[in-house]
């Protein structure tokens, strides 16, 4: 009788032990794990910003094929979520929603595992060692650890250490084999706006077209003043026909409201709020077409499907710039 209280003298003795130390564990863990990648920033942040692409780099997607995902909120950016399901213990369900992103420098994404009570953060570092390098530093952070999931936390490096150096792995291919696009092309959302426009055609020739363009912004400008209308906006123009003879265009100036308007050439228009993809071409006219070309590439290569014509704001020109290098025009394509 004396042994077995001995012995469960010893065991209350190792338990209160144990709990003392469990208690005495930190209760926030923190994981890193970086590469460099030979690619600007921004290439880098692209991938991050939306779970569009994630399968084709995550380190556990090829651990069970046949998990089920769902896509929600919007299509990038904060609010983006991507939820799991799995047969595969290691995976589980779960979900993941992009909660902060700070343009080329860090996206931090808010992580939930299906019966843990905690919900860790993975952050994404960008720094820009030059124009064609980037250091990636891919973190995890926990905090509000509490009881036995203490001890679970003093090995979450050897736990998930090797699937962040997978997927960094991973990332890296992706980026450096991402065509090599001449210009900045990026997800954007634009929201509705009027604007004045101008229907009319001319011979498809480029030159023809920018002549014909610039007498017409020229009247659009003209209407404009003489009924004390305010711009809101940039200059646009978007072809609506394009034959091997003519072509048909549209030029316009956004407007702050709608107004009627006295003139049998211009109309009131209204550019509907949507998702799209914007390229930014630096250079002179004659190399537009082959911007709207490189934005159907990158649609193609990012799985994003182009819904509608595109269009194209000049922020820049000639009336600002005599140097056809500083030219900046942004091509715009509505895309799902």
């Amino acid at each position: 009788m004396r042994a077995i209280k001995i012995i469960a003298f010893i065991l209350i003795i190792l338990v209160v032990g144990v709990l003392g130390l469990i208690y005495g564990l930190p209760s926030k863990t923190h994981m890193e794990r970086k590469v460099v990648i030979n690619a600007p920033a921004y290439k880098v942040y692209q991938e991050l910003i939306t779970y569009r692409n994630f399968k084709k780099w995550s380190p556990w997607a090829v651990k069970d094929p046949a998990a089920t995902y769902t896509y929600s909120g919007p299509e990038f950016g904060p609010g983006a979520m991507f939820s799991w399901s799995s047969e595969t213990p290691d995976l589980g369900n779960g979900s993941m929603e992009i909660l902060l992103t700070e343009k080329d420098k860090r996206v931090v994404w808010e992580m939930r595992f299906d019966g843990y009570e905690s919900d860790p953060t993975a952050s994404f570092l960008l720094n820009s060692i030059s124009e064609k390098e980037t250091e990636v530093i891919w973190t995890y952070d926990e905090e509000g650890v509490e009881g036995f999931s203490k001890i679970f936390m003093l090995g979450i490096d050897g736990f998930l250490g090797g699937d962040y150096e997978k997927g960094l792995e991973l990332l890296k291919a992706r980026v450096e084999g991402l065509p090599n696009f001449s210009m900045r092309i990026e997800p954007g959302r634009v929201n509705g706006y009027y604007y004045l426009g101008l229907e009319d055609s001319t011979l498809n020739e480029p030159s023809l077209l920018e002549t014909k363009m610039a007498i017409n912004f020229g009247e659009l400008e003209s209407y404009m003043n003489q009924n004390d209308i305010e711009p809101k906006g940039k200059p646009l123009s978007m072809i609506t026909k394009s034959g091997n003879f003519n072509v048909k265009f549209v030029c316009g100036i956004p407007v702050a409201q709608q107004d009627t308007i006295f003139s049998d050439r211009i109309q009131m228009s209204y550019q509907d709020s949507t998702l799209v993809l914007v390229g930014r071409y630096y250079g002179s006219y004659a190399g537009i077409p082959n911007a709207y070309e490189e934005v159907e590439k990158f649609a193609s290569y990012y799985n994003y499907s182009i819904t509608g014509g595109g269009w194209e704001s000049y922020i820049t020109g000639p009336e600002s710039q005599v140097d056809t290098s500083q030219w900046l025009t942004e091509i715009y394509y509505p895309v799902r």
